[in-house]
């Protein structure tokens, strides 16, 4: 279903929260050494910078794991809320323990990587 592979925020009613719902393109892997090569980290790294002053208010920290074969595996956002790497039948990211406003921002990353990855092949 194509619909599937673009980037949403649903709303989770038993938490009361709009949660980020974000598949990466089946082929990321293969994306991943031109991301690398293009330098396109940086330009993640640096979107990621403006969400966490200007959308949080550098209120909570924003912090980016990269692994050089699977690319951005992790996006910790605050003490103990992210988006994490999963390749358990399609590869997606999966929330754990955000909120609508921290979700938002994580969300926001995760496809501002998806749209660079999309760019490097």
């Amino acid at each position: 279903m194509d619909y599937m592979l673009y980037p949403a925020f649903d709303f989770i009613e038993q938490r009361g929260q709009y949660l980020p719902c974000i598949r990466l393109p089946v082929d990321f892997e293969d994306r991943v050494p031109r991301f690398y090569e293009q330098g396109r980290k940086q330009d993640v790294e640096d979107y990621k910078k403006i969400i966490q002053e200007k959308f949080l208010k550098s209120e909570l920290e924003i912090k980016l794991n990269w692994d050089e074969t699977l690319g951005l595996t992790n996006i910790s956002v605050g003490p103990s809320g992210g988006l994490d790497l999963s390749e358990h039948g399609w590869p997606e990211f999966q929330e754990h323990n955000l909120g609508t406003r921290t979700g938002l921002a994580s969300g926001l990353i995760a496809m501002k990587y998806i749209q660079e990855l999309l760019k490097s092949l």
